[in-house]
């Protein structure tokens, strides 16, 4: 990544403007759906936090991603920071500027003394789940259905329901101070652990689901998902949706009987969701 790149606090209105324009070109938020720069500007007065990265410093310079995050409650009326978006622009991926975004965050709530931020996620995008419970250390306990609606209206997620996984990022633990810090490794193999689900491969080299096995008790089960939601929904939306009836069909229940979504494996072109049956501290003290 260049490393003029500059992550840092946003309190004016030209970055909540430029917040604004990046949601629309990331997501293809329309108007109605953009959050817009006063309701940014009172998040931000409220104790909430909109850290950009720019390509630089000084007049001219451009946003290329931010992160977005209001203050809430949590269990037991524990505070929490609940990450709203991140984004970085088209074409700017995998060039670690959404990690550097993700560490800013984490050092600012930090400094605010609030050691966990939430955020939720589309368990069928698979990049999105590499990032945050391999590289961040993030934690799944629980599967939403319809989080966001029934019939989602940006251009990213239209055609599906809105279902979504809560991760929870507990900033200070073990297991988050080992992620970030590189450490990312699995003791699994395809063949040696139970895989929830069946799956059939596309002419497209996709895999579209073909049922699966409730009732399974290993410590360790594994549960496909599409390599490319994107890529698949474009291909074959009807297809797509069916992958998210099997996610609610299987993922749910296997949540609610106390298995937790820790990482991502992946093997060859196919990924999996790692589920393990461990307590939240358990998990979280591992390193």
């Amino acid at each position: 990544m260049p490393e003029d790149v500059v992550i840092e606090p946003v309190r004016d209105f030209a970055g909540y403007r430029a917040c604004e324009r990046l949601q629309k070109e990331v997501w293809g938020f329309s108007d109605l759906a953009v959050v817009p720069d006063h309701l940014i500007h009172m998040i931000v007065q409220a104790g909430g936090l909109l850290l950009g990265a720019f390509d630089g410093v000084g007049p001219g310079r451009e946003m290329l991603g931010f992160s977005l995050s209001v203050v809430g409650l949590w269990e037991g009326g524990r505070l929490r920071h609940h990450s709203l978006m991140t984004a970085v622009r088209p074409g700017l991926q995998d060039r670690g500027i959404g990690q550097r975004l993700k560490l800013a965050q984490r050092a600012h709530v930090l400094a605010q003394g609030i050691d966990l931020i939430t955020w939720t996620f589309d368990p069928l995008e698979s990049r999105n789940a590499h990032f945050n419970l391999n590289k961040l250390g993030g934690v799944v306990r629980r599967y939403i259905p319809n989080y966001f609606g029934e019939d989602m209206r940006d251009e990213r997620n239209r055609g599906l329901p809105g279902d979504r996984f809560l991760c929870e990022w507990y900033l200070r633990s073990p297991r988050v101070e080992a992620r970030v810090g590189g450490a990312v490794s699995w003791d699994l193999r395809l063949g040696e652990v139970e895989v929830i689900n069946r799956t059939v491969r596309l002419p497209s080299g996709q895999r579209a689901p073909g049922g699966g096995r409730l009732g399974l008790s290993g410590p360790h089960l594994l549960f496909e998902i599409p390599s490319d939601l994107q890529a698949l929904k474009r291909e074959n939306l009807e297809v797509a949706r069916a992958w998210r009836g099997e996610c609610r069909r299987f993922l749910q229940p296997y949540l609610e009987e106390g298995y937790l979504v820790t990482g991502l494996f992946r093997e060859g072109d196919r990924s999996f969701l790692v589920l393990e049956k461990a307590s939240l501290e358990e998990v979280l003290a591992r390193t």
